[in-house]
């Protein structure tokens, strides 16, 4: 998982569904990328975006940039 790669989050549990948001990996912390900071965005609620930063084992990769 890099800088640029499009994600989505994994779900903790059949319960929890994210389809609606995308991700955009913006950085990395600390230096040794444990963390990524994500911009998400929603397709709904009017384009509602936040930033995250995320442990890399609860991400998936929909498209790397490569």
């Amino acid at each position: 998982m890099k800088i640029g790669d499009l994600v989505r989050c994994r779900p903790r549990s059949k319960d929890e569904n994210y389809d609606a948001w995308l991700g955009l990996i913006i950085g990395e912390l600390p230096p040794s990328g444990e963390y990524k900071t994500v911009q998400w965005v929603s397709a709904e609620d009017g384009g509602e975006s936040h930033r995250v930063n995320h442990k890399v084992k609860d991400l998936m990769v929909l498209n790397a940039n490569r």
